[in-house]
């Protein structure tokens, strides 16, 4: 009899265990989940602020070729090209509403 409770203790407390990693798992993917979109949002907000910044510039000065922060940039008619590394970027030259 005593064998026996001893059995189920440890039958339960590696069934325990092995949920208790499970949920380990879960809790990593999650998080790695999160800062894969943290890092996507924040490189988003960077082209949105360099589109801004290249839109100014454009109609101060009309310059198609720029370089802000270590980003190539070409206007290509309406469109803005950013290139960030081995990405490239495209977004519309931001104009003023009559």
């Amino acid at each position: 009899m005593n064998k026996r409770r001893s059995g189920t203790i440890f039958v339960s407390a590696i069934i325990m265990l092995g949920l208790l990693g499970g949920l380990f798992v879960l809790q990593n993917a999650a998080f790695n989940a999160q800062l894969g979109s943290r890092a996507k949002m924040i490189t988003l907000a960077k082209v949105d602020t360099i589109q801004l910044q290249v839109s100014l510039a454009y109609h101060k000065n009309q310059q198609s070729n720029l370089k802000i922060e270590n980003t190539q940039i070409i206007m290509v008619e309406k469109d803005i090209h950013i290139k960030m590394g081995n990405k490239t970027y495209v977004r519309e030259l931001l104009v003023k509403s009559p």
